[in-house]
């Protein structure tokens, strides 16, 4: 991993800018950002070749979109205002830029939400990385080359991105809009119904189950005992096929008052899918707004 430093035209290479891999987090140098005898900003001044550590993520509450985070860390004594960013690299198609400014005050943390670039699914997993360009309010540009990720949050993105591609190419698969209820007050069940339906593309898709999240989960079966964790679906979906569907009934996986209060990923469900033979994947059901709601009003009414 490897940083450096452009200013004004100029650009060379920042001593001990290389990081060991040991280190979590890459560190960007921000001395000797300034031209002979332009002023050294505030925001800048006495900055340090460890001023700045930065790091690639994702928050769980970004799992269903196309977001990701880039954590800046300032430890100088003064604060640093990035006024633009660029991300790019080997694991995407293109280059995603932020214009918005964000003051990273002296020794803390900020998490600046980034748009991400299209996933690049021909590049191979031990290719792919992230790279990182930003611009300070004093005119200064940073660069880091394969930003720590110490989460492994780029796989994950990668292999969903790719895994629903895929899945993609074969069949349009999502939750059908609206739910059905069954029962009121405390047996209320709410009933989903999940398609799929080829394009007409080669191959095979199976689906394979339904995984609970933490705010929903099976209702419970006739037979009693524990409660599933999950629905089995056993779907098999390809050209001949045809459409095809099935409908789950749920119910809410806990009634505590901070379960819908402080929900993030109660609704995005876990669908275990297999492509043409191959190893079970995960992709997260397509699920609308509307219907999210719906599910969480069918809480409110069996934990009232």
């Amino acid at each position: 991993m490897t940083v450096g430093t452009r200013h004004r035209g100029d650009e060379r290479r920042v001593p001990g800018s290389r990081v060991i891999a040991s280190c979590v987090a890459v560190v960007i140098a921000l001395s000797g950002c300034t031209t002979a005898g332009s002023p050294v900003p505030t925001a800048t001044r006495a900055a340090s070749a460890e001023d700045l550590v930065v790091e690639f993520r994702q928050n769980r509450d970004q799992y269903a979109s196309d977001a990701a985070i880039v954590r800046v860390g300032n430890r100088g004594d003064h604060d640093i205002t990035i006024v633009g960013l660029e991300l790019a690299g080997s694991a995407f198609t293109a280059t995603t830029v932020r214009d918005r400014s964000s003051t990273i005050r002296a020794g803390q943390t900020t998490d600046l939400a980034v748009e991400l670039p299209p996933i690049d699914c021909d590049a191979r997993d031990g290719e792919s990385q992230v790279d990182l360009l930003l611009r300070l309010d004093d005119g200064a540009v940073l660069s880091a080359a394969d930003l720590p990720d110490p989460t492994d949050a780029l796989p994950r993105i990668r292999a969903a991105t790719c895994t629903v591609a895929a899945v993609q190419r074969i069949a349009e698969v999502a939750a059908a809009p609206g739910i059905r209820l069954e029962g009121a007050g405390a047996t209320t069940v709410a009933v989903l119904t999940i398609t799929a339906v080829p394009t007409g593309a080669p191959g095979r898709l199976e689906l394979v189950a339904l995984r609970s999240t933490v705010l929903l989960r099976p209702a419970p079966t006739d037979g009693g005992g524990d409660p599933p964790q999950d629905w089995p679906l056993s779907l098999t979906v390809d050209a001949a096929s045809g459409p095809q569907s099935i409908e789950l009934r749920i119910v809410p996986t806990r009634c505590d008052p901070h379960a819908l209060a402080e929900d993030k990923v109660g609704t995005l469900f876990p669908l275990v899918v297999r492509i043409d033979d191959g190893p079970e994947a995960v992709i997260t059901l397509p699920l609308d707004a509307d219907t999210a709601e719906a599910l969480k009003d069918a809480v409110r009414a069996r934990c009232a």
